[in-house]
């Protein structure tokens, strides 16, 4: 009995990348990898890959995922064919769901974000350089950053101008497909105005708002009203004139044998660490200091610090008082899963030490703790500090 063959080849990939960890991915694992992020297709992605027979397959090892195509016949050259044609307009989309609220201390990302905000990724980029095995898909090759965020908007649409508007002179264009749709509502009141628009007939993706041939705003729609929460976007466009490295699909509906390989790529914060050390009424540095005249006080403050086993990271003391001493680094210190030492290619070591310098140099605290991932202080923006709280 003769079956029907379906064959798949590999349309494309995506990885994230995350400086803050050691393997790059995700959080240390024995069995499992755990991942920060999960990625969804979208609805209208479901339909289009079920139209065009289209597999999505999670890569957790890689933090990101794998699209398949169904593909029947050559080139003359012997490149694959897809089975199925690609549509004017076809994108894959893609959900980003945040697992981990933590990334966004040990990333270097915006600090203060507004609600309706996501971050945007998207193939059409032109970067002829960029490697085909190693593609961003952020506004940066450094990875992402604030310029790759949006706010974004459900069906109804709103914009406030500052400024009459005459009606008929304001449209919503959706980027990839051309579609406009006019406003839905115009109010004009004490010299200003407040439009209104309907999206439910739009697909999802970036769009802009022009007023009489002027851009006032670009903004993502994301369809109709989710129960996730989302993070983030990817759109992948199916296009045949896009650049060709970032090209997934060639005119003929052939598929080049390298296959894109796209990146996310998220750099880890700096931050100033900050010990604060707390002394209590028993301990053996307060009652130390306690019998010492201002002046002994003075240089026993001095030759006391954290001292490191890498010879770029050090550390000064700042504020003082009787049951509280705090240190603070010199640099801003990238923060990171493991810490290795620059300087001793061992890890890194901190010491809270005393009598630096003399014959009587001791460790009073070895160890350390490094900061934690959970909280970050960005009170004292563009400072921002990472804290670490003894007691002794």
């Amino acid at each position: 009995m003769n079956g029907i063959q379906v064959t798949y080849t590999e349309l494309c990939t995506l990885s994230v990348e995350q400086l803050f960890y050691q393997n790059k991915v995700c959080r240390q694992y024995k069995i499992n990898p755990v991942t920060d992020f999960a990625f969804t297709p979208t609805p209208e992605c479901r339909a289009l890959m079920l139209d065009m027979d289209l597999l999505f397959r999670p890569t957790d090892t890689s933090g990101g995922f794998t699209i398949l195509a169904n593909v029947s016949g050559k080139t003359g050259g012997g490149n694959d064919l897809l089975r199925y044609a690609v549509k004017k307009g076809a994108k894959l989309s893609f959900f980003l769901q945040l697992r981990n609220p933590e990334l966004i201390n040990f990333n270097d990302l915006p600090l203060l974000g507004i609600s309706d905000q996501v971050y945007y990724f998207s193939n059409i980029i032109t970067d002829a350089g960029a490697p085909r095995n190693s593609l961003h898909l952020t506004k940066s090759d450094t990875g992402v950053a604030e310029a790759d965020s949006m706010h974004s908007s459900g069906p109804a649409y709103s914009f406030h101008q500052n400024a009459p508007v005459t009606a008929g002179t304001s449209i919503i264009k959706h980027l990839l497909t051309g579609a406009t749709i006019a406003e839905k509502t115009l109010v004009n009141q004490n010299g200003e105005a407040d439009l209104g628009f309907d999206l439910r007939r739009l697909p999802t993706g970036v769009c802009e708002l022009w007023i009489n041939h002027v851009k006032e705003d670009t903004f993502y729609y994301r369809g109709l009203t989710i129960n996730t929460p989302v993070w983030g976007v990817v759109e992948l466009s199916l296009s045949s004139v896009l650049d060709a490295n970032y090209r997934l699909v060639e005119a003929d509906r052939s598929l080049t044998p390298d296959r894109p390989q796209y990146m996310l790529r998220f750099v880890n914060r700096s931050t100033i660490w900050r010990y604060t050390v707390q002394l209590g009424a028993n301990s053996p540095l307060y009652l130390e200091m306690a019998g010492m005249s201002p002046a002994d006080k003075a240089t026993y403050l001095d030759q006391l610090n954290i001292v490191s086993n890498d010879t770029n990271v050090h550390f000064h003391r700042a504020a003082v008082t009787d049951k509280e001493i705090e240190f603070v680094s010199d640099n801003a210190l990238a923060l990171q899963e493991k810490y290795v030492s620059s300087s001793a290619n061992v890890g890194l070591i901190l010491n809270l030490k005393k009598y630096i310098g003399d014959p009587k140099e001791t460790v009073v605290k070895a160890n350390l703790p490094y900061p934690a991932t959970g909280t970050i202080d960005t009170t004292t923006d563009p400072f921002i500090y990472s804290d670490i709280f003894l007691t002794l």
